[in-house]
C-alpha cells in the first residue's frame, strides 16, 4: 500500500471538497452575471436580427463605440455581458475589414476534437483541445502555427476527447478568457482542466444561445446550449456559428440529432460554407433535414485511424456524399486546414497528407493534375485539395477534359 503524506492527502480532499465546489458556485454566479441586461446592440441576439438597426454592423453594435472600454463595456459599473466580456480579448475593431479571411486548422488529435480559428488580423480561439494523450503535441502544434496568446478558448462539453488536452495548452500559452458549457463532470481531468483555470486566474464564462462575442473581424454566435443539461453531456455541447462577412462556419460539438433538430425548429439554422461535423461522424448525427437547412459546400470530420467507435459511419458519409459536400477526415488526412474570404463563394481547403494531390476550385466543379495549366490558373484563395478522384467525385467535381486526371 502506498504512504500518502498527511499534507498532500489534506490537500487532495481540501481540492475535491472546498476548490471545486467553489469553482462550480463561480460558474453558477457567471451564469446569472451573463444574463444581466444588455447594453443596446451588444450581447444576446433580439428580435432585430444581425443585419437591423441594433444588430452588429449598426451604430450601436460590436464595432461602435460602445465596446469593452466604454461607458456600458466590462470595466464599467454596469457589468458586462459575455460579448462586451469577451470584447476586449477578442479583439474588438472600429470597423470590420472584410478583405482579409478566416483560417479553420482541424489539428489531428486522434479521437478527439480541436480546431483552431484564425483571423487574418491576428486573433486567436481554439475550440476544445483533443484526449489527453494529444496535449503535448496540440501545445506544440500551436507554437508552430505562432499562437502565443488565445484570445478565447471554447470548451464544448467535458468529455475527455475534448477537454483532455486543454491543460497543456492553458499552462503554454496566455488565454483572454475560457467558455464553457457550464456542465459540472467528476472527472479527475475536469478537475484538473478548472483547477488550471483558477490557478492562472482566466476569466470564466458560461457560453449561453443567443450570446455573441467578435474575433478580430469575425463573428462569432452561441446557438446553443439554452442551460445547463445533465442528462446527456454531449447534447450540452457549445454550438458555434463563426460567420466573416457573408461567410459562416458551423461547429457543432458531439450534438445529436434531437439538438439539431431543436436548432431547425427555432430556425437557428441558415446556409453556410464550412461543417464541423457533429459526434466525430456518428450515424446519428447530421441528419438529412440538418443539411438540407445548412447546405454546407465542406466538411470535415475528427476521428482517430481505427478507433472503437466506427468513426465517421457510413450512414454519415453517404449522407454526405448524397449533399456533394466535400468531406475531410483527420483519420485519412491529417491536419486539415480551411480558409473563408467574406465571398461565400471563395474559400480554398488543404490537407497534410494530400494522397494522389488532384486540384480544384471552390467556384468550379472541375478538377485537375496539379501540374495543369488550368490547375496552376486557379486563384490561391480558391484552391481545393483531394486526395483522390472519389472525394472529388462525391462532392460534385468532374474531371478536367485536358489534363484528364
Amino acid at each position: 500500500m502506498t504512504a500518502h503524506r498527511p499534507d498532500a492527502l489534506n490537500r487532495t480532499l481540501i481540492q475535491r471538497t472546498v476548490i471545486l465546489p467553489l469553482l462550480i458556485m463561480v460558474a453558477a454566479c457567471v451564469l446569472v452575471w451573463i444574463n444581466l441586461p444588455l447594453p443596446a446592440g451588444a450581447g444576446t441576439e433580439g428580435a432585430a436580427g444581425p443585419n437591423s438597426a441594433t444588430g452588429p454592423n449598426s451604430a450601436t453594435g460590436p464595432n461602435s463605440a460602445t465596446g469593452p472600454n466604454s461607458a456600458t463595456g466590462p470595466n464599467s459599473a454596469t457589468g458586462p455581458s459575455i460579448p462586451s466580456g469577451l470584447g476586449s480579448a477578442a479583439g474588438v475593431s472600429g470597423r470590420a475589414r472584410l478583405d482579409g479571411s478566416v483560417l479553420f486548422t482541424f489539428v489531428d488529435v486522434g479521437q478527439g476534437d480541436a480546431v483552431l480559428v484564425s483571423t487574418s488580423d491576428g486573433h486567436h480561439m481554439l475550440v476544445d483541445g483533443g484526449p489527453r494523450s494529444a496535449g503535448p503535441g496540440l501545445a506544440a502544434r500551436l507554437r508552430e502555427l505562432g499562437v502565443k496568446h488565445l484570445d478565447v478558448l471554447v470548451s464544448t462539453h467535458p468529455h475527455e476527447d475534448h477537454i483532455g488536452g486543454l491543460a497543456d495548452v492553458l499552462n503554454a500559452v496566455s488565454v483572454g478568457r475560457v467558455i464553457d458549457s457550464g456542465n459540472v463532470h467528476t472527472s479527475a481531468t475536469y478537475e484538473k482542466y478548472l483547477t488550471t483555470i483558477d490557478e492562472k486566474d482566466i476569466p470564466f464564462a458560461l457560453g449561453r444561445a443567443g450570446d455573441w462575442f467578435r474575433l478580430g473581424d469575425a463573428r462569432v454566435q452561441i446557438l446553443w446550449p439554452t442551460g445547463a443539461r445533465a442528462e446527456d453531456l454531449n447534447d450540452v455541447s457549445v454550438v458555434l456559428r463563426v460567420d466573416y462577412g457573408e461567410s459562416s462556419a458551423l461547429l457543432t460539438g458531439d450534438i445529436g440529432p434531437g439538438i439539431e433538430q431543436h436548432l431547425i425548429e427555432r430556425r437557428t439554422l441558415s446556409r453556410i460554407v464550412l461543417l464541423k461535423v457533429a459526434h466525430h461522424g456518428s450515424r446519428r448525427s447530421t441528419t438529412p433535414e440538418f443539411l438540407r437547412q445548412t447546405k454546407p459546400s465542406v466538411a470535415v470530420i475528427e476521428c482517430g485511424t481505427g478507433n472503437s467507435y466506427g468513426h465517421p459511419h457510413y450512414e454519415t458519409l453517404a449522407r454526405l456524399i448524397l449533399n456533394q459536400v466535400l468531406t475531410y477526415r483527420t483519420d485519412q488526412h491529417g491536419e486539415v486546414s480551411v480558409r473563408l474570404t467574406a465571398n461565400p463563394q471563395v474559400w480554398s481547403a488543404s490537407m497534410e497528407r494530400r494522397g494522389a494531390d488532384y486540384r480544384g476550385s471552390s467556384s468550379s466543379t472541375v478538377f485537375h493534375f496539379p501540374w495543369c495549366d488550368r490547375a496552376q490558373s486557379i486563384d490561391p484563395a480558391r484552391v481545393v485539395v483531394f486526395s483522390n478522384r472519389l472525394q472529388a467525385e462525391d462532392a460534385g467535381y468532374r474531371p478536367c477534359q485536358v489534363c484528364q486526371p
